[in-house]
């Protein structure tokens, strides 16, 4: 970034149009993946710290599954990607902070965005499960490689390229997910093979 604000300073250096508005664009952009990082990483020693109090209680999953849908909708309409909503009957109602849980499928989706081959699909299932609920966000990407699955949810981690369709997020957002799980008292796994990545949520429910 640095460079770019210098040359853009230089009186002794002649910028066509084009170049000079690359150049502010390729500033925005950075500058907004810098405050995400920033964001990110206050939101994650909040919730590391126990400072960022969770407001439990009963809420319509599919809502929270809808709402990220529409968020994405733009993106993934463009790029031919179709998102899935699958619901249980029994898995209507949840018992959890519906903006954390929203924030943690939200994060896996745009992870299984940034991911996923144009016309590809992604899937968000919720089940019943022993003592809870298991929510699940499936992608048919290329997969993750088996000696990354175990950093995924490691800060700042990056799987290998030929996972990625080439726009960041801040490498905050599974270490995020996880960390809000995990204060709901439940766990957060991923398992993956060529075409086809799940990351997998349990949480119990104590109604």
């Amino acid at each position: 970034m640095r460079g770019y604000v210098e040359t853009l300073r230089m009186s002794d250096v002649t910028l066509s149009a084009a170049t000079r508005e690359r150049y502010f664009q390729t500033l925005e952009r950075e500058t907004r993946r810098l405050d995400r990082i920033v964001t990110d990483l206050l939101d994650l020693a909040r919730l590391e710290n126990g400072v960022a109090p969770l407001d439990v209680r009963l809420f319509a999953i599919r809502r929270v599954f809808e709402h990220v849908a529409a968020r994405h909708e733009y993106e993934a309409g463009a790029r031919h990607i179709a998102i899935g909503i699958h619901v249980a009957d029994r898995v209507d109602q949840v018992m959890a902070d519906p903006d954390r849980l929203e924030q943690v499928v939200d994060n896996l989706v745009a992870n299984a965005l940034r991911h996923t081959p144009d016309g590809g699909l992604i899937d968000l299932q919720a089940n019943e499960a022993a003592g809870g609920v298991e929510l699940a966000v499936v992608d048919s990407g290329s997969g993750i490689a088996r000696e990354h699955l175990t950093h995924v949810f490691e800060r700042f981690y990056k799987v290998d390229a030929s996972r990625s369709n080439g726009s960041g997020g801040s490498g905050l957002g599974l270490s995020i997910a996880k960390t809000i799980v995990e204060r709901h008292g439940g766990e957060i796994r991923v398992a993956s093979q060529p075409g086809h990545t799940v990351f997998t949520m349990r949480l119990p429910q104590n109604t």
